[in-house]
Order: C-alpha cells, then sequence, then structure tokens
C-alpha cells in the first residue's frame, strides 16, 4: 500500500510538471501567433488547451483514488 501511495504521489507530481510545461507552451503559442499574426495560434491553443484539461482530469483522478 505504501509503495502505491508514492507511486500515485509521484504521478501527481508528473501530471504537475507537465502542465507548467503545457501552460508555457501556450503562453509561448501565443506570443507566436501575435507576432506572424496567425491562426497558428486558434490550432495551438485547442490543442493546449484539450491538453492541459486531459492533464487536470487526471491529477483529480490521482487525487480521488489517493483519498479511498
Amino acid at each position: 500500500m505504501r509503495d502505491e501511495g508514492q507511486m500515485a504521489e509521484s504521478q501527481l507530481s508528473e501530471l504537475r510538471n507537465m502542465h507548467v510545461l503545457l501552460e508555457e507552451a501556450r503562453m509561448l503559442a501565443r506570443n507566436l501567433a501575435y507576432h506572424r499574426r496567425a491562426r497558428l495560434e486558434d490550432v495551438l491553443e485547442d490543442v493546449l488547451g484539450r491538453a492541459l484539461d486531459e492533464v487536470d482530469r487526471q491529477i483529480e483522478e490521482l487525487r480521488s483514488s489517493s483519498r479511498d
């Protein structure tokens, strides 16, 4: 049971790191699109937004399962 808790905590940490990286990618994509004035921003925003939603969902799932 203890190993499972450590594994869940490790996964949670990795997901949090992924969330930070995706937020940074989103910011860079916005800056790129601003400078290029391209439709690229919409595409990247959509892709990164979905990735962030999935990471957030997995974080919540891990939190709930660790409480059980």
